[in-house]
């Protein structure tokens, strides 16, 4: 469909899919990525501003009008045929210049995505009927086998998107994949070290649950950040999923 990688963010209107990719951007951009992004609406909008030559020329009966300076240009085009088709949307970007295109909408189409959940608004789940949806993002515990996290866990929203992201001749390695999970039992602070073995599991509601490594028992699945002070069971830490487990 496109020679960029896409990933979509879909949700029932209401959701806040613009207000999270407003916060997550800056955090992509961090780690290296050159971002673009295509934006469904349903409403008659319109960009350009009326009084502006380019808005007068639009009046004067001109069906594609391109504004254009030394720092950014635009095309503005009128589509009484209809909408175009999503391939053909993707087609008007410079793929050259991007590393990732980020698709807000478009849910009925078939690429990656990521949905985002709020149980407020009253709609049901995407994921359960859509095979192209990769993790979730809600406000509430969710059965799932999906990867899971909270509005508010951006970092690691943008870890997840790096460490899916194939990127042949990236600029730099995306960064290891960094998981919220509750903490089970206790958790020590061996002396030098930055981490511990761990076991991950997830419970019926699909929370993320997570205990250190019983070394003559258990068999690690990931690593436990030692945050800078003990935790006690029932707070959240940071882990890192082994390769293979």
């Amino acid at each position: 469909m496109s020679p960029l990688p896409l990933l979509g963010f879909v949700a029932w209107s209401g959701t806040g899919k613009t207000t999270l990719l407003e916060r997550l951007i800056p955090l992509l951009g961090q780690r290296g990525l050159r971002l673009g992004v295509l934006k469904h609406t349903h409403h008659d909008f319109d960009i350009d501003q009326p009084g502006k030559d380019s808005h007068r020329l639009r009046q004067a009966g001109a069906v594609q009008v391109m504004a254009a300076s030394d720092l950014r240009h635009a095309l503005i085009r009128e589509t009484p045929e209809g909408e175009p088709s999503l391939a053909a949307l993707l087609a008007r970007f410079d793929a050259s210049a991007l590393d990732l295109l980020l698709v807000e909408g478009f849910k009925h189409h078939h690429f990656p995505k990521v949905e985002l959940y709020r149980a407020t608004i009253g709609r049901p789940l995407l994921f359960p009927d859509d095979p192209d949806i990769i993790a979730l993002v809600s406000d509430t515990p969710q059965a799932s086998p999906l990867p899971r996290f909270g509005f508010d866990e951006l970092e690691a929203i943008a870890d997840f998107v790096c460490a899916w992201l194939p990127r042949p001749g990236a600029r730099q390695p995306a960064p290891p994949l960094r998981l919220c999970a509750r903490l089970l039992a206790p958790l020590l602070h061996p002396a030098g070290l930055a981490s511990v073995p761990g076991v991950l599991s997830q419970d019926e509601a699909g929370v993320l649950l997570v205990r250190p490594a019983d070394g003559s028992h258990d068999e690690a699945n990931c690593l436990i950040e030692l945050p800078p002070a003990p935790f006690s069971p029932g707070e959240r830490v940071m882990i890192r999923p082994l390769a293979g487990r």
